[in-house]
């Protein structure tokens, strides 16, 4: 299970099925539990305890019962896994935008870590998974972007994170978001045009997309921060509760929206993209601008009656201490010359934890190749017990007996 912490009423631990959900058969998915410190509790057993900074913090915790943790910094190629599926499609020029946006294959590109330590890629520059726009005036009338989504769409509550360094380059819109259609929708998103100026504070804009209804001046807050996100790698967070969608950077409390929260499954995307549109996105760029991802991380609920099986054959009594795994805040700019903890398996590697749920439907012009991550089966005898919360894949680590508690997993090491 993954904890964080919310208000006792929030507490959803096993969410219902959605008969709406339009999800279909599922297949049986690995998913694990986690406790996560300042954040919510997962009941796959990964606990989230919200910042202290968080407006409604309580000594209560969330439940969260999936995972889904991917280490770009490792990444050697964009195809070689499943978890995320790279978008093509385009959208002509409408309104006041000069041009249209064209999502492609190529404009998702990896550049992982030239070495174990440093802070350069392979290709030079900043490491991680770049999503670009292509500079310069468009010949086919589409700007070039790029675009992930998540292979899962039965995402249904959680805490989702990602490290992030965005392009210093003028012109470009970018957005980490939770989508399940245009009225269900939690956006993170940034404009280059408003990073240009070291002396003026960085604003990111926090919005929530709801039904038509629901006042929009409740759904949208610009929000300043003490840094601007072109200058380094920062996590940007959202926890989404039934009640509740709150906003951190750098476990850092931004926003909390009461209003037009989201009430169906859906899944995340990140994109990067522009279109000339002097009151957005402006630009083109005039040079490549890449928008880096060091890691995505998230915990929560699925809307899938098979997941949800699995993780009651998995975790037999949840209300065993040693049921919970804490999941710990990410309370400073993440250095992606060190690294992340990762509560999966994989630790170390891009984390894959088995098949989607009900992909969507493929969007490349060829399927995902295979995921290239390691072994089904994780390390059966770690020998040493974890000094810091991080354990399988290669660190020989163990969490039984670890000051910081143990946790329960489907295959049983942690």
């Amino acid at each position: 299970m993954f904890q964080t912490d919310v208000p006792a009423s929030l507490a959803h631990p096993i969410p219902p099925i959605l008969a709406t959900s339009g999800l279909g058969k599922l297949q049986k998915l690995n998913a694990f539990h986690v406790k996560v410190s300042n954040s919510i509790e997962a009941i796959a057993q990964f606990a989230i305890q919200a910042p202290l900074a968080r407006k409604h913090a309580s000594n209560e915790n969330e439940i969260f019962t999936d995972v889904l943790e991917s280490d770009f910094l490792h990444l050697k190629d964009a195809a070689a896994q499943t978890d995320w599926i790279r978008q093509v499609w385009n959208i002509p020029a409408v309104g006041t935008a000069p041009w249209g946006r064209n999502m492609t294959l190529e404009n998702v590109i990896a550049n992982p870590l030239a070495g174990d330590t440093g802070t350069q890629g392979i290709n030079g520059g900043d490491p991680g998974l770049s999503l670009r726009v292509s500079a310069g005036e468009p010949r086919g009338g589409d700007v070039k972007s790029g675009e992930i989504a998540s292979a899962r769409r039965d995402m249904f509550y959680g805490s989702f994170r990602v490290g992030m360094k965005y392009t210093g380059q003028d012109g470009t819109c970018g957005a980490f978001f939770f989508y399940r259609n245009d009225s269900a929708e939690i956006d993170v998103e940034f404009l280059s045009k408003l990073y240009q100026d070291p002396a003026k504070a960085a604003d990111l804009l926090l919005v929530i997309h709801a039904p038509p209804e629901v006042p929009t001046n409740e759904l949208f807050r610009p929000t300043t921060v003490g840094f601007r996100p072109a200058d380094g790698y920062h996590e940007y967070r959202f926890d989404w509760t039934p009640e509740r969608v709150t906003y951190y950077a750098d476990g850092q409390f931004l926003w909390e929206s009461t209003v037009g929260v989201p009430f169906d499954a859906g899944g995340l995307t990140l994109n990067h993209w522009s279109n000339g549109d002097a009151g957005w996105s402006a630009g083109p760029p005039t040079q490549d601008a890449n928008l880096q991802l060091s890691y995505i991380k998230a915990y929560f609920n699925s809307s899938s009656e098979a997941s949800n099986a699995d993780y009651k054959l998995r975790c037999k009594d949840p209300s065993d201490p040693n049921a919970i795994c804490k999941v710990p805040d990410q309370a400073s700019p993440p250095d992606p010359s060190h690294s992340t903890v990762f509560l999966g398996p994989n630790k170390g590697v891009l984390a894959n934890n088995g098949p989607p749920a009900n992909p969507p439907p493929p969007t490349n012009p060829a399927p995902p190749h295979p995921s290239s991550t390691p072994p089904a089966n994780p390390p059966s005898t770690p020998k040493t017990v974890s000094p810091d919360n991080s354990c399988g894949g290669t660190t020989g680590y163990t969490c039984l007996g670890s000051q910081n508690g143990n946790c329960c997993s489907s295959y049983g090491f942690w």
